[in-house]
């Protein structure tokens, strides 16, 4: 359990230095996740989507087509980054994901729905 959390932390430290130039190899990449930020922010707000345990948004309420599409492609461009960190990392991207998901779970705002790692799906408080 100790090591699992020591390598937890690693990995969520590595997020902070390694996620910037991860991005920065690829300018589109990242101004796509930038110019997707409000139309996620607001699915999320209105509990359309919610963050997994694994980092990636997942669908939970009535979704258009389109908003089907930015899920969708939100999910590719963090694949994306995941597996350029977890390269650095020399990790898997499935463990830098789920540390990403600590991450956003902590940041996020309140009433955004939230994945625990059982599986259990609920609003952050």
């Amino acid at each position: 359990m100790k090591t699992y959390l020591m390598r937890s932390l690693a990995i969520i430290a590595v997020l902070g230095f390694a996620a910037p130039m991860a991005l920065a190899q690829d300018a589109g990449l990242k101004q796509r996740l930038e110019q997707r930020l409000p139309s996620i922010d607001g699915l999320r707000q209105r509990q359309i989507v919610g963050e997994n345990s694994r980092g990636f948004l997942e669908v939970r309420g009535k979704a258009t087509p389109e908003e089907i599409q930015i899920v969708e492609a939100e999910n590719r461009d963090r694949t994306e980054v995941y597996t350029a960190i977890a390269k650095r990392s020399e990790t898997t991207a499935d463990t830098v994901g789920r540390a990403r998901a600590k991450q956003i779970a902590a940041a996020s705002a309140r009433g955004v729905l939230l994945q625990d790692e059982k599986g259990r799906w609920a609003p952050k408080p």
